[in-house]
């Protein structure tokens, strides 16, 4: 009887430390997406960036656009902007947000110049 009792106070630590470690590693992922909107035709190059993995570009993005990612903890900031490829038509107008989780946490907007170019400037976001 001893021996049961010994084996399952040992073991009991053991097992729930294995469920923690397996959710907090979960908990840890963040789900973001990137979203440029408005009413601009022309298209975008657009970049996104993180500290861990760099940058990537997307080119000739038409609008709507979205992309999701899944950060892991050790990203701490993240970012994304976009330049207009081809232009538009003067005083169009996107908006580009950051979604963390389905919340808008990051947002800018920005006009097309009169001969239709666009920046919509880099937000940036840390967790």
């Amino acid at each position: 009887m001893k021996k049961l009792v010994f084996t399952f106070i040992v073991l009991t630590p053991s097992l729930l430390a294995c469920k923690k470690k397996d959710a907090d590693q979960n908990s840890s992922l963040r789900k973001v997406r990137y979203e440029i909107t408005g009413n601009f035709t022309g298209k975008f190059d657009v970049v996104y960036s993180d500290n861990i993995s760099g940058t990537t570009r997307v080119t000739n993005v038409a609008l709507p656009w979205s992309k999701e990612v899944t950060y892991d903890s050790r990203v701490l900031s993240i970012g994304v902007g976009a330049q207009a490829s081809t232009t538009g038509v003067p005083s169009q107008t996107a908006t580009i947000k950051i979604y963390r989780d389905e919340s808008m946490v990051k947002t800018g907007s920005a006009t097309a110049g009169s001969l239709g170019e666009m920046v919509l400037p880099t937000v940036a976001y840390s967790f």
